[in-house]
């Protein structure tokens, strides 16, 4: 099977912030189908962005992966901050020709493009133009959030209508594709699992000795810093916990949120409690999971947050708030609290009740042992499949 696969969203050595998640499906897919990958830069963007990333002008427009395998990185033009609603119309364009001569040479049998909008959008328009299916992976914030816009809704509600499948992280995400009009029978829910070869325990002392980190009751967050993820609540909560609950937060991740994360910590007087370790690479992040006692995800909306399936395949219980795929995600360990969003008190009660409780670690990975990114690899691939046999007419 020949797979183009099409997304701005997907980490690679030079770029190494932009979503580790699909790049991890990606690896898996290569090692059972043919895939060629396009990952797009903007055009215009100086300076280092939110996640990394560097000027356009310094990223090749072939990279080689470690592997030996080719991405070819094209330029995308958009207009920074403004008219959003415009970013999948420019993003087709730019790309029309690169796509138009892959095709020609390549002969996908389908293109598979994460992230809704634009990527997805645009991709499902060049595949009409392309006369190639087009696969849709959703992910969350595309959905929860882009396709709320008004001047974006009625692109994702085409696009995924249009897409010859549509995949889905979460039963919960499914539901807010069919309620957009998306036929059920055109989408496939597929959990993503982790890649056991990184993600398991390493021992705890070393770990806590490795990252310098304090003694005593520790909570980790690995989260882009966005409103979106709760963090505001989590200070809240931490603030409202008892003199005998206190515990320290190690907060992995950047975004566009962190000065004000900052100044809350300053604010509540949690500066001795608070650590900032910015964005952390993939292989270094099974230290973080293994030496926290307890893993927090406060979101007021997620799709299948990969953090928790990293953190159970470490080992390390969890403390999230019940929105999108999260709760599915506790019913595979166990080994882990929910709370309503947005909560402050509710979430400091189940920080302290979690933190008090006695988790047997090994238990909770050993739980994980059957969900490996290679199962979703292939279960993608049989979606794929199923979109090119389809050849849903448009």
């Amino acid at each position: 099977m020949k797979i183009l696969f099409l997304s701005s969203l997907c980490s690679t050595p030079l770029l190494p912030n932009l979503s580790p998640g699909n790049a991890r499906i990606l690896r898996a897919l290569r090692a059972i189908a043919d895939c060629r990958v396009i990952i797009p830069v903007p055009f215009f963007q100086a300076g280092r962005d939110r996640l990394g990333q560097g000027p356009a002008s310094e990223i090749p427009a072939v990279e080689t992966e470690p592997d030996g395998s080719l991405v070819s990185h094209p330029r995308t033009f958009h207009i920074p901050g403004v008219a959003r609603f415009l970013n999948a119309a420019f993003y087709a364009l730019s790309l029309a020709p690169m796509v138009r001569a892959e095709v020609a040479r390549f002969r996908p049998d389908v293109i598979l493009a994460p992230w809704a909008y634009p990527d997805g959008t645009a991709a499902v328009a060049l595949g009409q133009l392309t006369r190639v299916p087009v696969v849709v992976r959703t992910m969350g914030g595309d959905i929860n959030e882009a396709a709320q816009q008004p001047g974006r809704r009625a692109q994702v509600r085409w696009a995924l209508r249009h897409a010859g499948r549509v995949v889905a992280v979460s039963r919960a995400l499914a539901n807010a594709i069919v309620a957009l009009g998306v036929p059920e029978e055109k989408i496939a829910v597929v959990p993503t699992g982790v890649e056991p070869a990184i993600f398991h325990p390493r021992d705890r002392a070393l770990a806590r000795t490795t990252l310098e980190l304090s003694p005593g009751p520790l909570v980790l967050v690995a989260s882009r810093l966005s409103p979106e993820k709760g963090l505001l609540h989590l200070l809240a909560a931490m603030s409202s916990a008892g003199q005998g609950s206190r515990f320290h937060l190690v907060i992995v991740g950047d975004g566009a949120q962190r000065r004000e994360l900052e100044q809350e910590v300053r604010r509540r007087g949690l500066r001795d409690r608070v650590r900032f370790d910015g964005f952390q690479p993939e292989a270094r992040m099974p230290l973080y999971y293994s030496a926290a006692d307890l893993f927090c995800l406060p979101s007021l909306a997620e799709g299948w947050p990969d953090v928790l399936m990293e953190s159970f395949a470490c080992g390390c219980p969890v403390v999230a708030s019940a929105v999108g795929g999260v709760p599915d995600i506790m019913l595979l360990t166990g080994a882990g609290l929910t709370v309503p969003p947005a909560n402050p008190d509710a979430l400091a009660r189940s920080l302290q009740e979690a933190l008090a409780r006695g988790w047997d670690r090994r238990e909770i990975a050993q739980a994980m042992d059957g969900y490996t990114i290679a199962d979703t690899a292939r279960r993608y691939l049989k979606v794929c499949q199923d979109a090119a046999q389809a050849r849903v007419p448009t």
